[in-house]
């Protein structure tokens, strides 16, 4: 360009005067339109044959002769055949993720970028079809208008992965462990003995209560969405909706009315027979000769301290006083790998017609007397003994 500016200025010169117009403008075009030798073509044109770098546009600005852009296919060094996701289609790729069978009609594809790969246009035929295999799944494409359409991406199941529960009621501090079998439906618990704490903290040797070293887990199991529930039977929540965490420690999940064996309209009135408070002794889905363990005996023969009730199956690393009073409370899962980090209990008293009596424990504190919400809420139930 420099040196085509530099012919005009020459072409000027040597027309200085009194040389024709006609003539002036003539040397000035064939100046400025004149190309060096050293010039090279143009870079806006695509070249179909070649392989474009990935740190280009990937050919953005190249255009078929219809307008429309060539879907891009990536070769990879394994010589694996796949499609990637074009920007007019990623939203649709990032919600079929959420889903077992998606099916796109307008999810046209070109592949992902790589600084690693190198990237050739390529023209489908018409009804041709093209699968992708992954780790996590498979995805099938077909070819519309000469372009890649998503058509169903089917996700593989992956194998559920369960605690290991060999430390559900270790600990070095060898409380004393019994059992109780249900003859109900003659499940066998481990129960075990607390001491009523003074205050000073201390345990008192010669008052004491058996309790149930885990949830009580009795009744069908029925999914988490079901909201109406049939009283002429007794009806549990598993976590995760999964029967093997009722039958391996975590016990069933009881809404209120459910919990203290009563019909299912008091999860929204109040229940007349509140008498008692804290102390009151009420037995509920517990078996025969033991109740719903009640905010007195959680405060009194409990801890304050939620490491002291916790199993060891909540942590991948031994901690210092863990399951010291072998309650052995396993915290509600939020996955087959992960809990939440608490767990809630009822207590056989109502706030009101909307609020309940609950004890939370987590990692770090035992609460007691929390309050939750009645109706929609479902937490573990612990038995204790009569006495």
């Amino acid at each position: 360009m420099k040196k085509s500016f530099q012919r005009v200025i020459a072409t000027l010169n040597l027309f200085q005067g009194k040389q024709s117009l006609t003539i002036f403008l003539l040397a000035a075009i064939f100046a400025l339109c004149g190309c060096d030798d050293s010039s090279s073509a143009s870079s806006n044109g695509p070249d179909e044959n070649a392989a474009v770098d990935s740190s280009s546009s990937v050919c953005k600005d190249c255009e078929d002769g219809d307008g429309s852009s060539s879907s891009a296919k990536k070769i990879e060094s394994s010589d694996e055949k796949d499609v990637g996701t074009s920007s007019d289609a990623k939203s649709n790729s990032s919600s079929s993720s959420s889903k077992k069978n998606d099916t796109s009609s307008s999810s046209k594809r070109d592949d992902s970028l790589s600084s690693s790969s190198s990237y050739v246009h390529i023209r489908c035929n018409e009804n041709e079809r093209d699968t992708v295999v992954k780790d996590w799944g498979v995805k099938y494409y077909r070819c519309e208008n000469n372009d890649w359409v998503l058509d169903t991406t089917i996700y593989i199941e992956k194998p559920k992965e369960y605690p290991v529960m060999d430390s559900l009621f270790a600990t070095e501090y060898e409380p004393v462990y019994s059992e109780f079998e249900d003859p109900r439906d003659h499940q066998v618990y481990k129960t075990t003995i607390l001491h009523l704490r003074g205050d000073d903290g201390r345990l008192v040797d010669d008052v004491l209560i058996e309790v149930f070293a885990q949830n009580l887990n009795y009744g069908e199991m029925i999914d988490t969405s079901i909201k109406i529930h049939d009283d002429t039977k007794v009806e549990k929540y598993c976590d995760l909706n999964d029967e093997w965490f009722c039958n391996n420690g975590w016990g069933g999940r009881y809404t209120w009315s459910e919990a203290m064996a009563l019909s299912a309209k008091y999860d929204s009135v109040l229940w007349k027979d509140t008498v008692g408070g804290d102390t009151r002794i009420h037995q509920g889905l517990c078996p025969e000769g033991w109740h719903i363990m009640n905010a007195y005996e959680w405060k009194n023969f409990t801890s304050s301290a939620g490491e002291d009730l916790a199993s060891k199956v909540n942590w991948t690393l031994n901690k210092q006083y863990v399951n010291s009073t072998g309650m052995s409370v396993l915290y509600q899962m939020k996955s087959y790998r992960e809990n939440w980090g608490l767990a809630t209990f009822h207590y056989p008293v109502e706030r009101d017609s909307s609020w309940i009596f609950v004890e939370d424990l987590s990692e770090n504190y035992a609460k007691h007397s929390s309050t939750a919400v009645k109706n929609g809420n479902y937490f573990y139930v612990r038995c204790v003994r009569d006495y």
